[in-house]
């Protein structure tokens, strides 16, 4: 699969969190970094993340291949015209991006953002506290059908980020698949033989995932 590579994406906010006790709705009281400060001065980025930023759940959020959590910019536009009236960080990402949607954005593409080196490993797959948050319990699901999930980046080369930096596309792997090919198998069209094995075969697909659509096929056989 091959696609267009990104020329003018830069990042438009910037935001880190501490882990703080929460209660939306009518959840019970649980720990999570999901409310985010923006940030306007240079903000450091190492290979866990970036400086200040925290995880409520480790398990499943942060580590080095989920080092930085991006949003397009663009969805916010859609979801609003749609009705959705959500804030900018709505999805408690670290960087919200403009002009790089799921569609340009490639397994293995490596960027240059500010004075770090990132490379995107995943998309994102929501969970529930973004439904806790805003009292919407479809909202991961809307997310998902939609194909506006977001991605995550690891960290080649740490450095200084700020609000305004480009977000320049530097290399691309032979036979790599977009971020949004993969929610779409992933999540939506999870029939879809023909797509799974491509995805089996492309360079930087998380093992976790090769070993669902491993057990789909055997079930499908």
């Amino acid at each position: 699969m091959s696609g267009p590579t990104i020329t003018d994406a830069s990042i438009t906010l910037l935001r880190t969190g501490e882990v703080k006790t929460q209660h939306w709705g009518s959840s019970r009281r649980f720990r999570t970094a999901a409310v985010k400060t923006p940030h306007t001065d240079p903000v450091r980025l190492t290979v866990t993340g970036f400086v200040g930023d925290e995880q409520g759940n480790p398990k499943y959020h942060g580590g080095t291949e989920k080092a930085v959590c991006c949003y397009p910019a663009e969805h916010y536009d859609e979801w609003r015209a749609e009705g959705l009236q959500l804030p900018d960080g709505a999805f408690f990402e670290n960087l919200t991006i403009r002009g790089a949607t799921e569609d340009r954005v490639f397994l293995g593409d490596v960027y240059r953002v500010g004075g770090a080196v990132v490379q995107v490993t995943q998309p994102r797959t929501p969970c529930a506290t973004i439904s806790k948050k805003w009292s919407n319990p479809d909202l991961p699901k809307l997310m998902m059908s939609t194909n506006r999930c977001g991605y995550y980046l690891r960290v080649l080369d740490e450095g200084d980020v700020e609000v305004g930096d480009r977000f320049e596309f530097v290399s691309r792997l032979p036979d790599a698949v977009s971020c949004a090919f993969v929610s779409r198998i992933m999540n939506v069209e999870r029939g879809d033989l023909a797509a799974m094995r491509e995805l089996l075969e492309a360079p930087e697909f998380p093992e976790r995932w090769r070993k669902q659509l491993l057990r789909r096929l055997g079930k499908s056989a």
